[in-house]
């Protein structure tokens, strides 16, 4: 029975959140007979991010003398972040290697490798603030890095935390450095390691100064599943041999320069071609929702006005269930859910099924409201006629009902452009993840601001279209 497995689904997800959840698909183990896939968040520099179509950074470099020494192949596969251990146990990826830090928590979903780096997690605050120590931020306002390590240090901290006025978390570290510039933070924790790579970058260290107090040392390491502590073990030999290599030593020094040295990095910044490719996603998506999506909402609407009640019903729960919930969630779900019961979409197939029908439900609704609006007797004309329904449809009621549902329509094409940014959830580099990637990798927020001119340039476009469409009809 069809409803028993999606009843098995819904069970799955909300097991997702148990402490337990992983062990439902512990039998996934490696197979070392394929390329190993390594998940990533690609705009986390310097661990690891994407410049041009290559990955660079510290895990990147190391990565390479690794899986030499082992004599295996492998590929980088972006994701979220904060799915990260769900792609590892769905099988989507071997394994998460992008400055994973090692905690008692994660230790609870992963095996991890050994320890391949570690770094402080200190408090930084401006070279002008009175801030000299912990005891000093009482009352006052403290942020950083949401699902970091550094929040995990910090609400272990329990006398701290009761201590401070308000702890504000933010996505990126760019936004947590913007919140203590702005004045708005009086401090923010992070991790020392990454504080050195953007000072670097941007050439502001002298503005601000690290506290000599910290939350103590976080260290990073390799997330496997728990099903493969065979792999972990020849992987740590090799990691050990690496780390006691010259490779490694060079790699550190190049990453992780202290602030102020020299880095080779920051001589070119390309701000627009890593947008334009991002852009070919977003116009991918924009461009198949649209041209599926419109022709199964009017479809289904006509179907469900001449349909039988049980149909209308159906429709009318599918309605409700597209349009109630987050397209983000119904993303994560489809995704996910599905190799729960043996379906496994890829993420373009995942995310152009949701999208479609997703906005087919809400084409539904507009359809349906035109086709309401259209007077009673016009159909009992085209009856009286003897015109067949789907001639009729075709040449008298369609017509006028492109005219009624067009601005309704329009709007809806309007919030597709900027619905496409929400695919970032299943990995797929979309506009405004390739932006947040060039924020990270060069410490500033002005990519931000060319995929807002991006956005604003594709709105209009799209608009003077919808224009000149909405006048040919109503010619």
């Amino acid at each position: 029975m069809k409803w028993r497995r999606w009843v098995l689904v819904l069970c799955m997800l909300l097991g997702l959140s148990a402490p337990g959840w992983v062990s439902a698909q512990e039998e996934v183990v490696i197979n070392p007979a394929e390329p190993l896939i390594i998940g990533l968040d690609p705009t986390f520099a310097p661990y690891g991010y994407e410049e041009n179509g290559e990955m660079k950074g510290f895990d990147i470099e190391i990565a390479a003398e690794v899986f030499d020494e082992m004599g295996m192949e492998y590929k980088f596969q972006p994701i979220d972040w904060g799915m990260k251990e769900q792609e590892l146990y769905n099988g989507n990826i071997d394994m998460i290697w992008n400055g994973y830090s090692v905690s008692p928590e994660r230790k609870q979903q992963v095996a991890f490798s050994k320890p391949y780096i570690e770094g402080r997690v200190g408090i930084l605050v401006r070279e002008d603030s009175d801030i000299r120590t912990k005891a000093d931020l009482a009352g006052k306002v403290v942020a950083t890095q949401e699902g970091s390590s550094q929040l995990e240090a910090i609400q272990a901290d329990e006398a701290f935390i009761e201590s401070i006025g308000e702890l504000v978390t933010f996505s990126s570290f760019n936004e947590v450095l913007a919140e203590l510039e702005s004045g708005r933070a009086d401090a923010i924790v992070i991790a020392e390691l990454v504080t050195r790579y953007y000072f670097t970058q941007n050439g502001q260290g002298e503005h601000y100064r690290m506290l000599e107090e910290d939350f103590g040392v976080t260290e990073t390491a390799v997330g496997f599943r728990k099903s493969d502590t065979a792999f972990v073990e020849e992987f740590d030999a090799a990691l050990d041999k690496v780390m006691a290599s010259d490779a490694y030593d060079e790699s550190y020094n190049r990453w992780f320069a202290e602030i102020g040295g020299d880095s080779s990095e920051s001589q070119s910044r390309d701000y627009w071609g890593p947008l334009f490719e991002g852009l070919k996603t977003t116009i991918f998506f924009f461009v198949v929702t649209l041209v599926l999506s419109i022709p199964l909402g009017l479809l289904i609407a006509l179907l469900e006005q001449s349909g039988p009640r049980w149909f209308k019903a159906v429709v009318q729960v599918y309605v409700y269930i597209f349009r109630g919930s987050p397209l983000l969630l119904q993303l994560m779900i489809i995704y996910f859910g599905l190799p729960f019961i043996g379906f496994t979409p890829d993420r373009v197939e995942s995310a152009l099924f949701t999208m479609v029908i997703n906005y087919a439900a809400y084409l539904v609704e507009i359809f349906r409201g035109g086709l309401n609006s259209i007077p009673e007797g016009q159909y009992e004309a085209l009856r009286v006629l003897s015109i067949d329904r789907w001639t009729g449809l075709r040449r008298v009621i369609i017509p006028q009902l492109w005219k009624i549902v067009m601005p309704s329509v329009g709007n809806e094409v309007i919030s597709l452009v900027k619905d496409t940014s929400l695919v970032y959830i299943l990995g797929l580099n979309e506009l405004l993840k390739a932006g947040r990637a060039l924020s990270t990798q060069y410490a500033s927020l002005v990519p931000y601001l060319n995929v807002g001119i991006i956005y604003l340039v594709f709105t209009g476009i799209v608009t003077l279209c919808l224009r000149y469409i909405e006048r040919r009809i109503q010619d």
